[in-house]
């Protein structure tokens, strides 16, 4: 039978890592449109490797995981538990900066405000004086 509190201690603590590399990976979005509305960083860039915030906890935690494991400060199901995290973090930030290269695919927060004041001046535009000063030749 299975031993449901160790279950779920592992759920939680992969739950854990999952939730901080992906609020890690909204906040270098974030920072990169915010560049990129700055004129600091072109529009199809991503962040440099070294400015996301996910680099050093997808890359930082495996290796806190070694050296604590290499040191003797975790043993036992802790230690499989935080390598197992720490490699499911590893693993997805390589695969991110693998798959998407230097690219990136949230689009220019420059061009998002753009969007946005050109539908602002479309709502707000009418055509009523042109209709009406047509209309006037009429009757």
């Amino acid at each position: 039978m299975a031993n449901w509190a160790k279950v779920g201690v592992d759920v939680v603590g992969g739950g854990v890592a999952g939730v901080a590399d992906q609020l890690a990976q909204n906040f270098d979005e974030k920072r990169a449109m915010d560049e990129r509305a700055a004129g600091t960083l072109a529009a199809d860039k991503k962040l440099p490797l070294l400015k996301q915030a996910g680099t050093y906890l997808n890359y930082g935690v495996p290796i806190l995981a070694i050296v604590a494991s290499a040191m003797g400060w975790v043993r036992g199901e802790n230690e499989t538990r935080l390598a197992t995290i720490g490699g499911q973090l590893a693993g997805r930030k390589a695969t991110h900066t693998l798959t998407t290269g230097s690219k990136s695919a949230t689009p220019s927060a420059a061009y998002t405000a753009w969007q946005r004041r050109a539908a602002a001046e479309a709502a707000k535009r009418t055509y009523q004086p042109e209709f009406s000063a047509a209309g006037s030749n009429l009757w």
